[in-house]
């Protein structure tokens, strides 16, 4: 797991923090540096090594990072954009290639992940790039805008992957909800669902035409999208407030089987929790929900929904938890 801050003063130590999932026993955090804002984490297909954007991690540009897990080492860190958050490797490319959005920057960063350079900086439209998404061919990326606080992004830009992956070219962009926040495309690559957090729904777009569908309306902000491991259903997270501006704490379940997808109840969780970050185990019969507002992690059981015991990250309120990447037992 990511903590931006995590030392209860500002600006804080950024760093990964280790949760044994099967005992609910968080180990020593590995330390990223003052003032990284670490953000984002993905790990190689073999659990030995993660990548990390750090937002923060000097004046003007942000840094991609890569950790030995077994040690905790970090082995060298790769200046990118200015405040990049969202990490995703390239399909197709035997984890070499990675793209970093920068939402500080308006770009997307390539990123050799074997030798640690940058490869291309790709400019999107927009003032806030903050997710990237690939097509599970690896054949086009989408990113999403946010925006700014005072003037919300509302559109997400398809990019063709070139040159292996070490480049792009962006595609004309798509009009969605205000404030996407997070992209997640359908197992068959047909769908990509977009979180529109500052319109309280979620689009689908056609990834074949690039058009984008009738939203669907949730109860509250949405967060971050995550597809469970056999294609079905998705975790919507979702905090701020809902419709009347109360404040909410929950999950919402996306039937993917269904054309078009529909969203379930509210699954609530802990008051305070502001769920974030999902992440499901390898064989799909569980996901992990990222706290942000109490540094947590709430276990949810696929198969009806119920509610696990609820594992405490961390305890210092100015911790940031964000992301969680989650690696099978070796």
């Amino acid at each position: 797991m990511t903590n931006a801050q995590d030392n209860g003063a500002s600006p804080g130590v950024g760093s990964v923090i280790p949760v044994d999932l099967a005992t609910g026993k968080v180990l020593a955090p590995f330390p990223m540096g003052e003032g990284s804002g670490t953000n984002c984490i993905i790990v190689t297909s073999d659990g030995k090594t993660a990548y990390v954007s750090n937002e923060f991690s000097n004046a003007s540009d942000g840094t991609v990072s890569k950790i030995d897990l077994a040690s905790g080492k970090v082995e060298w860190s790769v200046t990118v954009g200015a405040e990049p958050v969202d990490i995703e490797f390239v399909p197709h490319t035997k984890e070499k290639w990675a793209w970093v959005a920068n939402y500080g920057g308006g770009t997307v960063t390539t990123v050799n992940l074997a030798d640690g350079v940058v490869g291309a900086t790709i400019s999107v439209p927009g003032s806030g790039a903050n997710t990237v998404a690939f097509t599970p061919d690896g054949k086009t990326c989408y990113v999403a805008d946010w925006g700014t606080d005072s003037a919300a992004g509302s559109t997400v830009t398809p990019i063709q992957v070139t040159e292996h992956g070490a480049s792009g070219t962006a595609l004309p962009s798509i009009t969605v909800g205000n404030n996407p926040n997070w992209v997640a495309i359908t197992r068959d690559g047909a769908t990509a669902y977009v979180a529109n957090k500052g319109s309280r729904s979620v689009t689908p777009i056609d990834v074949a035409t690039n058009t984008a569908g009738t939203a669907i309306d949730l109860t509250g902000q949405p967060i971050q999208i995550e597809i469970s491991p056999d294609g079905k259903l998705a975790y919507i997270a979702v905090a701020g407030t809902d419709v009347k501006n109360n404040a909410i704490d929950a999950v919402v379940r996306l039937d993917l089987t269904t054309k078009p997808a529909t969203a379930g109840p509210a699954i609530n969780v802990v008051a305070g929790t502001q769920p974030h970050w999902i992440a499901f185990t390898p064989d799909g019969a569980k996901a992990y929900i990222v706290g942000n507002g109490n540094g947590t992690l709430t276990p949810i059981t696929v198969a009806d929904n119920s509610l696990g015991e609820l594992i405490i990250v961390s305890t210092d309120r100015a911790a940031d938890i964000l992301d969680i990447a989650i690696v099978a037992a070796r």
